[in-house]
């Protein structure tokens, strides 16, 4: 079964026990525009204590906010009872919420009129013109932009999102609010705006986006970001294929490899986001090679619109870990090397053969090692 054919079954569940259920959200969204997501949402007419009851499958993931996970032969939807919401004082969370609405007043908390349909029966629900915008276009918040962005200051990073994501153009009142309440992204966490602005950088249409975040003096509020450095990032010929590949463009334009640290990544992210920026500067070469995982150098080649070549050059070194190298510690130790000598002269071996000026063969290394030490004056 497909998820549309789950959540179907979910529907027709909670109708046979007199309630109203719909899909919900960005799954409708991608179905008008012609694609079938994993991803699906549903709202209901019923309460999350009805839903659990229905499903002896269930968990209350959110049930402050009405929301129960239900899972059907190990597929998870979330379903969420119809709601209005409050005030937000925080500007991420409603200090309240009201369950039992209808419908209508459950799409008017949403963000987007595109995110606001909802599907049933093979028929659209569309109470606020999210099919006209997504036939123009259009990125247009549910209401007042103002408003929208007043409750939760995310939606802006979630509309430039979208349209690097769609390649759509942003409503000219959602842009005027965006410029003036910019200032509140600084109340937002740093991990949801990173989350928003690497959705953004992998979209087919970041460059527009990135230039809407300039003219609209969004960017004043991210962390390190200055117009200098935008427009830097928006003239390089690389594309971001992936998140790190996205930072690491940033990095290596800002010259600085401190840049990413107030973003909040992991430090797997900052890792080989380092490392790209730094193949960017130095292009490859053996040692590059080397020392660089397949992966990575998989995405530098695909970010600079080339043929991958990563298994072919790993492939072609003489080794490919220190493990392979025919003369180890314990050799080192034998021919009388101690302390910092032996990582030294395993480093210059290892090197050499990589750069295949000796063989990888064990008495050709140690002999070349003898040398080394009487160098170095160890033997």
């Amino acid at each position: 079964m497909t998820e549309w054919e789950y959540a179907k079954q979910i529907i027709e569940t909670i109708e046979r026990h007199g309630g109203e259920a719909y899909i919900v959200g960005g799954a409708v969204r991608d179905y008008v525009l012609g694609n079938l997501p994993d991803d699906i949402d549903l709202a209901t007419s019923l309460f999350p204590e009805e839903v659990m009851a229905l499903f002896p499958k269930s968990v209350p993931t959110g049930i402050e906010h009405g929301t129960v996970t239900v899972i059907i032969d190990h597929h998870p939807f979330e379903v969420t009872t119809f709601r209005s919401e409050g005030s937000y004082s925080d500007s991420r969370r409603p200090d309240h919420v009201a369950l039992g609405v209808s419908l209508e007043e459950d799409m008017l908390r949403r963000d987007f009129t595109m995110n606001a349909m909802a599907f049933h029966d093979g028929q659209v629900v569309d109470l606020f013109g999210g099919q006209h915008d997504l036939d123009e276009r259009i990125i247009r918040t549910v209401g007042s932009p103002f408003e929208r962005f007043g409750e939760d200051a995310l939606r802006i990073m979630r509309a430039l999102r979208f349209m690097s994501q769609l390649d759509f153009t942003l409503h000219e009142e959602l842009r005027h609010a965006a410029n003036a309440l910019s200032h509140k992204l600084e109340q937002i966490a740093m991990e949801r705006i990173a989350i928003e602005f690497e959705k953004l950088l992998t979209g087919p249409a970041y460059r527009k986006a990135l230039a809407e975040m300039v003219e609209l003096g969004i960017h004043r509020h991210l962390p390190n970001v200055t117009t200098e450095l935008m427009q830097r990032v928006q003239q390089d010929d690389r594309t971001p294929v992936n998140v790190v590949s996205g930072w690491a463009i940033f990095l290596y334009h800002a010259k600085d490899e401190a840049w990413l640290l107030p973003w909040k990544r992991s430090n797997a992210i900052k890792r080989e986001a380092r490392v790209l920026a730094q193949l960017c500067e130095t292009g490859l070469d053996v040692m590059t090679v080397y020392t660089t995982d397949e992966g990575t150098l998989s995405t530098y080649f695909k970010m600079n619109g080339e043929p991958d070549r990563s298994r072919e050059l790993k492939e072609s070194l003489p080794i490919q870990s220190r493990q392979e190298l025919k003369f180890n510690g314990r050799d080192a130790l034998e021919l009388g090397a101690t302390g910092e000598a032996i990582k030294h002269l395993l480093l210059d071996l290892e090197r050499r053969v990589i750069l295949q000026e000796i063989p990888n063969h064990g008495t050709v290394l140690k002999e070349e090692a003898r040398r080394w030490l009487q160098r170095a004056g160890v033997s």
